[in-house]
């Protein structure tokens, strides 16, 4: 920056003339009386300054009649900034409380409008590269806050670049505009501070440890529910195991029933037939066949029965006939 009392153009065209020669432009804002921007002009035409049309510096400067001319100079090509160590919260999950506090490394690079370079130098000055940190590390911030979740920051990195660098522009856009255009932007380290990654961890281990214990709990229901549905299919097979062996044994019993109700009628009819077959009519005779059958159908007993004709009885004479 300098200063100089002869508005003589040869004057400042030599003043010019001493910024080192590399490569780019000149450029060249003029206000009027009334502190205006009456016009810009780039003067390639003007012999004296050709010469310094190679310069990596862009030089703005302003005066009016009544006032010295001032020269500033700024960068024609692109401005760096790196933000190290930056504060941010992640978005929260619920609106009663803040999100989780992170330590973030950015690097950004930027472009002052060519067109625009008078506005920054009556706007700003020789300030604006702290108007547009400052105003970049609250773009992030807010954004990061607003909607950028615990887990995005790590998986996600893409997606967040993509969401700094929409409201690092739209921040610098808004009024009063700061006549800059964002160009590369670069997410580095991401940092969860000490206190923060204690505090996840023990919430992880508790969470854990209700997870063990619902299991633990879990587990203990199935084992009571399995022992009743075993104790209720041990009731439900003694059951069917006492009512098959119940119709089992009422089956046969009314079977040797039968048997023995149909066994008897057949004895009946049997001896009846018999005995009408044979001619025994008299109930003594009756009689004495039913003895004599009831006695061979013991068991104990061996009774051997024979026919005596009368001509095989030997008949004896009494003694002293």
């Amino acid at each position: 920056m300098w200063n100089t009392t002869n508005t003589d153009w040869s004057n400042v065209c030599r003043r010019v003339q001493s910024i080192p020669k590399r490569s780019t432009r000149v450029a060249v804002t003029l206000l009027g009386q009334t502190s205006t921007l009456s016009s810009t002009s780039e003067y390639n035409n003007n012999e004296s300054m050709n010469a310094t049309t190679r310069s990596l510096t862009t030089i703005s400067f302003s005066f009016c009649p009544s006032q010295l001319p001032i020269f500033i100079s700024t960068r024609a090509d692109a401005h760096l900034e790196s933000l190290d160590n930056l504060g941010v919260f992640s978005k929260s999950t619920s609106n009663e409380s803040i999100g989780l506090e992170f330590r973030l490394d950015v690097d950004f690079t930027y472009f002052l409008i060519e067109d625009e370079i008078g506005d920054v130098h009556r706007e700003q000055a020789s300030k604006y590269p702290s108007v547009i940190s400052s105003r970049a590390q609250e773009a992030i911030k807010n954004s990061a806050a607003a909607g950028v979740t615990f887990t995005e920051f790590f998986q996600e990195r893409k997606k967040v670049e993509a969401l700094f660098r929409v409201a690092i522009q739209e921040r610098w856009d808004s009024p009063p505009n700061l006549h800059a255009r964002l160009d590369q932007l670069h997410l580095g380290r991401i940092k969860i501070p000490d206190t923060v990654a204690t505090k996840q961890l023990e919430a992880r281990v508790q969470n854990e440890r209700n997870d063990r214990e619902q299991f633990f709990q879990q587990a203990q229901i199935e084992r009571e529910l399995t022992k009743v549905e075993v104790n209720q299919i041990n009731l439900e097979t003694v059951k069917a195991l006492r009512t098959a062996e119940a119709q089992a044994s009422l089956i046969r019993t009314k079977a040797v029933a039968e048997a023995q109700l149909i066994r008897e009628q057949a004895q009946i009819n049997g001896t009846k037939n018999l005995l009408e077959s044979v001619g025994i009519t008299t109930q003594e005779h009756k009689t004495a066949y039913t003895y004599i059958k009831s006695l061979r159908n013991r068991n104990n007993m061996d009774l051997t029965v024979s026919y005596l004709a009368p001509e095989s009885v030997l008949r004896t004479a009494a003694a002293g006939l």
